[in-house]
């Protein structure tokens, strides 16, 4: 299982779940990869159990979310037109 975090702007009813959704995730697992930082195109739920992948939600000052939500990452995106590699 894979751990990442998010920072969610506004009301955490209002996030889309079940459904895909272009985010910033940020790696947590332990390794030289911590804290990367990745855009995607994701699934969520509050569900902890619902998908793969465990997500903690941060809100707009980032204090942390009681607890886990799920996340299924479906595709990663890559921002930085082809040019610019």
């Amino acid at each position: 299982m894979t751990e990442y975090d998010t920072f969610f702007l506004g009301d955490l009813d209002e996030v889309p779940q079940d459904q895909e959704t272009e985010m910033v995730l940020r790696d947590l697992t332990a390794g030289r990869a911590k804290y990367a930082c990745r855009c995607v195109r994701a699934v969520v739920s509050s569900d902890p159990d619902r998908y793969p992948d465990r997500l903690w939600p941060r809100l707009g000052r980032g204090q942390w979310v009681g607890q886990p939500w799920s996340v299924r990452v479906v595709e990663r995106i890559d921002k930085i037109p082809p040019e610019w590699r």
